[in-house]
């Protein structure tokens, strides 16, 4: 039989094991990236000088914003400038791919002078068309945001970047194939030059870049873990339940034995042993103790009592 001190200390293992995944679920059920400041992650001038443009940037980076100074000139490239965060070099030293699958969301602190809008643009690493270390292989991903002249915290989604048409019709792709490769990312770029007046100086500034979403695999296992324990928590009900039953069937049992004792104990002169046997006990002590259990007194003082 389980006691009601051992029920009480089930359920309170149960509650306390339940407040401890609640804390953890609240703690780190979501997953969060920090890119500037204080990461670590090295800063670089971003223009299409590469790409034989002759757009230029001049950046000012310090611990608390980076501001780049950009000039967008027309060239033979698609014309861009500002600055990246290289995810690939983490405190001046060569890490791999950067996972920006596990996020969901961008915020980046920034204000513009001129222009109205930047683009956010991720950099990934396309197994088939990167090549190592020739950025214009790299996939670009993009989203053009809306900026003002004060700094303002802008959001957006990760599934809002897309593919640029350039870069597709660059490698031989007549439309867009709908691939990422997030989990490859190698950069994180904020940029001007479509929407920016050719020639003329412009700055761009930004204060933090942070990324955060659902921690997935966390979440999927804790709630593989709630699950277990909510049937172990069934299972603990069942088995408090059954043994709760089989006990009030063993008392009402027991009621209609004693009943029937009590009787003979008013009704024949047998002895406390011979009545005993005929209700079924094991022995006169063991009915003794039963008797007790039912009429709070022993068999003689009840015979004496109503005689």
């Amino acid at each position: 039989m389980m006691s009601r001190k051992s029920k009480v200390i089930g359920f309170a293992a149960f509650v306390v094991v339940f407040c401890i995944w609640v804390v953890l679920f609240v703690l780190f059920k979501d997953v969060s990236q920090v890119l500037f400041p204080a990461a670590g992650f090295e800063v670089y001038a971003l223009t299409d000088n590469e790409a034989g443009g002759y757009s230029t940037s001049e950046l000012a980076v310090n611990d608390s914003s980076i501001a780049a100074h950009v000039n967008v000139r027309s060239g033979k490239a698609y014309p861009y400038a500002g600055f990246g965060v290289n995810l690939t070099s983490l405190n001046n030293r060569p890490v791999g791919y950067f996972d920006f699958s596990k996020y969901d969301s961008v915020a980046v602190v920034v204000t513009a002078g001129r222009m109205r809008s930047v683009t956010f643009r991720i950099m990934t690493d396309d197994p088939v068309y990167s090549k190592s270390g020739m950025y214009l292989t790299y996939r670009p991903l993009e989203r053009e945001v809306q900026v003002g002249n004060s700094f303002a915290e802008i959001k957006t989604s990760v599934l809002d970047f897309a593919n640029k048409e350039w870069w597709l019709v660059a490698q031989g792709l007549d439309k867009d194939d709908g691939l990422t490769y997030f989990y490859r990312a190698v950069a994180f770029e904020v940029f001007n030059g479509e929407n920016s007046l050719r020639g003329i100086p412009d700055d761009i500034e930004v204060k933090s870049i942070r990324l955060w979403g659902e921690n997935r695999n966390f979440q999927r296992g804790m709630f593989l873990g709630a699950g277990f324990l909510a049937l172990l928590l069934a299972g603990f009900i069942v088995q408090v339940v059954r043994k709760s039953k089989k006990v009030a069937l063993s008392q009402e049992s027991l009621a209609a034995k004693m009943k029937k004792a009590a009787h003979l104990l008013k009704t024949t002169d047998k002895s406390i042993a011979e009545i005993a046997i005929a209700v079924g006990e094991k022995s006169p002590a063991q009915f003794e103790s039963d008797f007790k259990k039912i009429y709070k007194r022993k068999p003689l003082d009840y015979r004496r009592e109503n005689v």
